[in-house]
């Protein structure tokens, strides 16, 4: 696997620990939760739909 271009913190959402998730080409590719949680199909299209906004509603989280 190739490194990723760029790393965000993001809460998990499941337990909402800070929780590092990798992007390459604008997508999510990895997912690091210190609690072990794993991502379903659906959590990731939301990690890639939130990052396609525009940067300052994805820095605001709303």
């Amino acid at each position: 696997m190739d490194a990723s271009e760029r790393v965000t913190w993001e809460d998990c959402p499941t337990c909402r620990r800070p929780a590092a998730v990798g992007w390459v080409g604008g997508q999510p590719t990895e997912f690091d939760c210190p609690g072990g949680c794993r991502l379903s199909v659906a959590q990731i299209d939301v990690f890639a739909a939130r990052r396609a906004r525009p940067a300052v509603e994805w820095l605001r989280r709303q």
